[in-house]
């Protein structure tokens, strides 16, 4: 660098170092005036308020000591009898008139006791509190006026009392009380032009505001000066804080002038840093543009020339290079055809040299194919732009291309594949689609898919909810059957990652309908297959059961009957023998009557009808269900209907129908655990017809259950074969009637039939 360039950088180093301290001298000099300004300013103002606070606390003192002697004059004039309750009263309405700041004057007795107020004699014998007393009680003790400590009266305000002694001949005859309101002594004894400029307030030793004069209008400032304030004392003191004001014209001025002579300062600081580093930024920005420039062209990985007017290149890049393999030096100056046109593609590169000239360049850019040194091509995709300069000329184009051979060849090997993959899932039969996770819009569907689930066209856009596709966690894996109208769908589906990395749904439909219907029939058909082998074995066993047991009831009764006519009529019995052999007798007649009606039944042979009054039919079951009954503690009631009728019947097959739907009852009732279980039975002649009801208190008939009632071979109970309801129907069916089962409103079950009557009789 030479000594003259050396020397100009000197100088302006030594202009912005001399003009800087210049400037810190001026802002040490304006801080030192401005703080000797406002120092003599605060001390004047400090002076003026200690002096206002002074003569206020003396214009107070000397008030309150003119209250105490005409105090105690009034006193003097109380204890010489000169002043009665009517004198008393006038002169302290008098008083108060003239002094706002007294809230009561009071004559207080020996006892606590207020004898005289501003409206006379009191006879409602009111005593004073502690703190109204505090001051009374010390004058007594002292026998010389006192002020009590200050206290809130019942407006929650604070006050202070004085009491004067009443003392005649040195004998104490009680005291005045003067009371005091601390905001309005300050309210009437503070002078305008004081409490214009100041916060006057009273506070205590903890700094509690107990009174305060002050303009809403103003905000206090930070100047503010406190004295004893006594009497009363007790720590109360008269505190005055001064409101904001300002400073006058001297110190604006002068900062005003200074700031000016600051900002001048700071702008020749300004101008001498920019001459200092206009020359040196020049330079700067000329080398790190050129670095700038070739560090993004070199660091680029897309190939990058400017081409001139002309079509000659101007400036390469590495990556352009080594994407052709020629030297830098090989391409720039050549005109078109270029060496890296190939022989058979220039009319398609001048093709597109014109275009570009003309501003025809496609949206995607050109897909041209390039020539390498070594004799192979490449194809490059092609985006150009016009070079402008400054002052708007155009000097070219700077054209970037990327090498796109290997990603050509991997796209056609795509879509060669994803064509296969088309051909083999649209010729399958099965419908299969991918449904995305969360928002179950369907992303694939092929032909198979569109038939089955009827979309119309698998390739529009819609949202396919399948059910089922929502699994929990750790359901990747899954099928359900779907029933659509005539048709019932398979639906396999398994949890896959789509191609954009989302969670999605392979669902593959399969039509099942064929199957379904085939092993639905198959299935039927064996049910009814084993229920009919089942009742086939059903009516053999019972018909064997009644055969067997026809004999031996026979012989019980022939037995029984030939016991009783063996017995001499004279022969002494114990009691009730007699009735058990006739009972025994009458038992196995009527049990070989109940096996011959069920052979009969299950043979299809016609039961024998008679005519019979139903009520003896209700008894007689009734009392077969009582012993049951009592055994579980279920109480059994009979609501008859008494008009006389006649069914024909056959007696002992509705007996039994009875029979069971009470035991049923009862069993339903201890099974369930219904506290104060009950049945009814009702009967009751309707519209030509004997109609029976069974009613139980319990829980009811659940829901599905009701239609299973009769299906054979269903049973609610443990060890119940199913075919006790189903017979019963077919009983009361044999005899021209209905049977039913409903839930009652109020809780529990109804099992009801009906009969036709053959007549009324009337009674």
């Amino acid at each position: 660098m030479s000594p003259s360039h050396s020397r100009i950088r000197r100088i302006p180093h030594r202009l912005w170092l001399g003009a800087s301290l210049a400037l810190l001298a001026l802002l040490l000099a304006l801080c030192s005036l401005s703080y000797l300004v406002y120092r003599d300013w605060r001390d004047e103002q400090q002076d003026n308020l200690i002096q206002e606070v002074l003569w206020l606390e003396q214009s107070l003192r000397m008030h309150l000591e003119a209250h105490q002697e005409w105090g105690e004059a009034l006193a003097r004039d109380i204890a010489a009898g000169k002043v009665d309750s009517r004198r008393f009263a006038q002169l302290a309405a008098f008083y108060l008139r003239e002094n706002p700041e007294l809230v009561t004057l009071e004559r207080i007795g020996m006892d606590r006791q207020v004898e005289w107020d501003p409206h006379g004699l009191r006879r409602d014998q009111r005593q004073l509190g502690l703190p109204e007393y505090d001051a009374m009680w010390r004058a007594g003790r002292l026998l010389r006026n006192s002020y009590g400590a200050p206290y809130q009266g019942q407006d929650g305000k604070y006050r202070f009392d004085l009491a004067i002694p009443i003392v005649h001949d040195g004998r104490l005859l009680g005291g005045l009380r003067l009371s005091y309101q601390l905001d309005a002594l300050l309210y009437h004894q503070v002078p305008w032009w004081i409490a214009s400029k100041n916060y006057i307030s009273i506070i205590d030793l903890g700094g509690k505001t107990l009174a305060q004069k002050f303009d809403a209008a103003e905000q206090p400032g930070n100047i503010s000066h406190q004295t004893s304030f006594d009497p009363p004392g007790y720590g109360l003191y008269l505190r005055a804080v001064s409101y904001r004001s300002g400073l006058g014209l001297t110190l604006p001025v002068l900062t005003v002038v200074i700031a000016l002579l600051l900002l001048t300062l700071l702008y020749a600081v300004w101008r001498i840093r920019r001459h200092m580093r206009e020359r040196l930024l020049a330079e700067q920005r000329l080398a790190k543009e050129v670095s700038l420039r070739q560090a993004i062209e070199d660091s680029m990985k897309s190939g990058l020339v400017a081409i001139g007017l002309e079509g000659e290149i101007v400036r390469v890049n590495r990556a352009f290079c080594d994407m052709l393999g020629f030297a830098p030096e090989e391409l720039v100056g050549s005109h078109p055809p270029h060496p890296f046109w190939p022989a058979d593609q220039h009319g398609v590169l001048a093709d597109a040299m014109d275009a570009v000239r003309d501003n025809r360049q496609p949206e995607q850019g050109f897909e041209l194919t390039l020539m390498r040194k070594r004799g192979d091509t490449l194809v490059v995709r092609l985006f150009a732009t016009p070079l402008v300069e400054e002052d708007g000329g155009q000097r070219g184009w700077i054209a970037s291309m990327f090498d796109i051979t290997e990603r050509q060849r991997q796209r056609k090997e795509m879509d060669a594949a994803h064509s296969r993959f088309l051909t083999v899932l649209n010729g399958l039969a099965a419908g299969v689609c991918v449904v995305d996770e969360d928002s179950a819009q369907l992303l694939y569907a092929n032909p198979g898919f569109a038939e089955l689930w009827q979309v119309g066209d698998a390739d529009a856009p819609c949202c396919v909810l399948l059910p089922g596709l929502k699994a929990g966690e750790g359901e990747d894996i899954g099928q359900e059957f779907i029933v659509t109208g005539e048709r019932c769908l398979l639906i396999r589906r398994r949890r896959i990652e789509w191609v954009n990395g989302e969670a999605a749904w392979l669902a593959i439909l399969s039509d099942v309908t064929a199957d379904r219907r085939r092993e639905e029939r198959e299935q039927a058909q064996q049910e009814r297959f084993q229920n009919t082998a089942r009742l086939i074995a059903m009516g053999e066993m019972a018909s064997t059961l009644a055969h067997e047991l026809n004999q031996p009831l026979t012989a019980i009764h022939t037995y029984a009957a030939g016991v009783s006519r063996r017995l001499p009529e004279e022969l002494a019995l114990p009691a009730g023998v007699r009735d058990a052999i006739q009972a025994i007798a009458e038992q196995s007649r009527r049990a070989a009557q109940i096996v011959s009606s069920i052979r009969a039944f299950v043979k299809k042979h016609e039961p024998q009808l008679e005519r019979v009054d139903p009520a003896r039919v209700v008894q007689r079951a009734l009392g077969l269900a009582e012993p049951l009954a009592a055994k579980n503690a279920v109480g059994l009631q009979l609501a008859a209907d008494r008009s006389p009728c006649r069914v024909d019947m056959d007696p002992v097959l509705i007996e039994q129908v009875l029979l069971n739907l009470m035991k049923n009852a009862i069993e339903a009732l201890v099974e369930a655990g219904t506290p104060r279980p009950g049945v009814e039975l009702h009967t009751c002649v309707e519209n030509g017809q004997w109609r029976v009801e069974v009613v139980d208190n319990g829980p009811g008939l659940a829901a599905g259950m009701q239609d299973n009632l009769f299906t054979p071979f269903y049973s609610t109970k443990p060890e119940g074969m199913g075919i006790g309801l189903n017979i019963c129907r077919s009983i009361v069916e044999f005899h021209r009637g209905e049977f039913g089962a409903v839930s009652s409103r109020e809780g529990g079950c109804v099992f009801w039939f009906s009969l036709p009557l053959a007549g009324v009789e009337e009674s």
